[in-house]
């Protein structure tokens, strides 16, 4: 199991890379892999 802890160091990664591109389905597939790093790690959804 992933460790809340180290799931959200990943999620800042993604959030910003989110953060940098103005394609909706790559803002998508970054929401979807944080929310997969949540699940993993045993936190809710966003």
């Amino acid at each position: 199991m992933l460790s809340a802890e180290d799931a959200n160091k990943i999620i800042a990664f993604l959030s910003a890379a989110y953060s940098c591109t103005d394609s909706p389905e790559a803002q998508a597939e970054f929401h979807r892999l944080a929310n997969e790093l949540r699940k993993a790690s045993g936190q809710p959804e966003e």
